[in-house]
Parts: structure tokens; C-alpha cells; sequence
């Protein structure tokens, strides 16, 4: 008798450390979307400063390509 006592009081301790590990699992979602939303904004925000480096390097339409230039082509082609 003693045994089968024992055998259900570890299973029942088994059953509630199962539960609050899933508990703790929730718990930590939130905080993971959190963290996902600031790494997606600092993401964002390095490519903004990139891109504005890239264009104040290279401001458009003060480089021109290398190479023979062409007069555009104004009239539709049948």
C-alpha cells in the first residue's frame, strides 16, 4: 500500500511541474512579440539610415553612367 501512495503522489508532483512548465511557456509569448517588434523596428530604422547614407552619397541625377550617351527615344516604335 505504502508503494502505490508514494507512486501517486510523485505523479501527481509530475503532473503539476508538467502544468506550470506550460504556464511559464504562455507566459513568455508576450515577451517574445515584444522582442520581435523592437528587433523589426531597429531593423527598420538601420535600413532607413542606410538608404539615406546611400542617396546623401549619391545624390541622383549628378553621376552619369560611363559610356556613349544617347539621345531618349520620344516617338512610339510600330
Amino acid at each position: 500500500m505504502r508503494t502505490s501512495e508514494q507512486d501517486e503522489e510523485r505523479a501527481v508532483e509530475r503532473l503539476i511541474a508538467q502544468i506550470d512548465s506550460i504556464d511559464a511557456w504562455r507566459d513568455r509569448v508576450g515577451r517574445r512579440i515584444v522582442c520581435l517588434f523592437l528587433l523589426t523596428f531597429a531593423f527598420a530604422v538601420g535600413l532607413l539610415f542606410w538608404t539615406v547614407k546611400q542617396v546623401h552619397g549619391n545624390p541622383p541625377g549628378t553621376q552619369t553612367p560611363p559610356g556613349p550617351q544617347v539621345p531618349a527615344v520620344l516617338r512610339r516604335m510600330l
